[in-house]
């Protein structure tokens, strides 16, 4: 089964153990595991890649912020949005 950019990019960062874009540095082991995804998915613009129009490492950062990777998640334990109600919660959770 194909996995998202997201699925992906989640477990990369979780294989990393890493909780916040600020742990992601320049030459770093999940930098460069990120780096290799988007090379090679070919979603990173030739330009990008070799820095000739554009940083590599601003562009991963941009990309995760795109993604969503900069807010916390925002489920309960369940998986489950914090808003959502159905007849196995009470009430909505705010």
């Amino acid at each position: 089964m194909f996995d998202s950019e997201y699925d992906e990019v989640k477990r990369i960062l979780a294989s990393n153990d890493v909780t916040d874009l600020d742990q992601i540095e320049y030459g770093s082991e999940v930098y460069e595991d990120l780096y290799d995804y988007y090379a090679n998915s070919g979603e990173m613009p030739y330009g990008i890649m070799k820095a000739r129009e554009g940083d590599p490492d601003v562009w991963i950062i941009d990309r995760l912020i795109d993604l969503g990777f900069d807010k916390e998640e925002q489920n309960d334990p369940n998986g489950l949005p914090l808003n959502f109600t159905d007849k196995y919660h009470d009430e909505e959770m705010a």
